[in-house]
């Protein structure tokens, strides 16, 4: 069943539910299938991570993590017997640009206006959000930047004795 999702004046329509982590992966390793690098943009530490998780299903294609507005920073992230690591400098150059949702945090300052430069300064052909418990809409990221996908997953738990 698809449904229009109505953020501020940007609709966009949902393709496919996502269900745990699990799902999060196929679903990401769908939406870059045919492409053949991609640069995480995350906060360092926070998103991290989250970059590597999300690597994980894709690790035979190129990689690479910025954090935060730092193009110089950028390393690659590769494959090694321990899971998906960083290692040496890399471009930033990208088939794929996924932003993460620590980006959008407020405790993290970066204001979608400044990601929007930021991003004008970059060469990619696709731009993704991955965020959870919907970040980017809360914080107007939806409707400033110019998503082609965005992946917004929920998370639901409990800690028991």
């Amino acid at each position: 069943m698809l449904r229009e999702i109505n953020w501020g004046l940007i609709y966009m329509e949902k393709i496919q539910d996502v269900k745990g982590l699990g799902g999060m992966l196929n679903g990401f390793r769908d939406l870059v299938m045919d492409d053949k690098k991609i640069v995480f943009i995350g906060s360092p530490g926070f998103c991290t991570p989250f970059a590597l998780f999300l690597g994980y299903p894709v690790r035979e294609k190129e990689l690479a993590f910025l954090p935060g507005l730092n193009m110089d920073k950028a390393r690659r992230i590769v494959a090694t017997d321990y899971g998906m690591e960083l290692e040496g400098a890399a471009s930033a150059e990208a088939d794929v640009v996924v932003i993460l949702g620590g980006m959008a945090m407020q405790k993290i300052g970066v204001r979608p206006e400044e990601m929007k430069v930021f991003l004008s300064k970059m060469k990619y052909k696709k731009l993704m959000g991955v965020c959870f418990m919907s970040i980017f809409e809360k914080a107007g990221w939806c409707q400033a930047l110019p998503f082609d996908f965005v992946m917004n997953v929920t998370l639901d738990g409990e800690i028991s004795r």
